[in-house]
């Protein structure tokens, strides 16, 4: 609108300010580079086209690990030909579940 300063008529007008080591900083701004944008608009258009899917989250990894230790100590046990419970391959089941309903939101 004529008359308004740039700062009144913008829609991004949230800042965000990021940490980046040397070698994270001159991938980003040769990737912005490569892609013939800025760095702000790589960031952008990143976030925009990303999916969930591809952004592990901390409570998988944690969700994974806690099944595999589970699993690892199943294969242990059946290896010494020791006894498996059903209580223990619920639990791992559950564990299973509960990494799969975390990948899925």
């Amino acid at each position: 609108m004529p008359g308004q300063p740039g700062s009144e008529t913008r829609f991004r007008n949230h800042v965000r300010t990021t940490r980046w080591s040397d070698q994270e900083f001159e991938y980003l701004q040769n990737l912005a580079a490569y892609s013939g944008c800025s760095v702000s608009e790589l960031l952008r258009r990143l976030v925009v086209r990303a999916d969930r899917q591809i952004i592990i989250s901390r409570g998988l990894v944690h969700q994974v690990t806690k099944l595999g230790t589970n699993v690892n100590q199943i294969a242990k046990k059946l290896n010494s030909e020791q006894p498996v419970s059903a209580d223990e391959l619920t639990a791992a089941y559950q564990q299973l579940l509960k990494a799969v309903n975390i990948a899925r939101s």
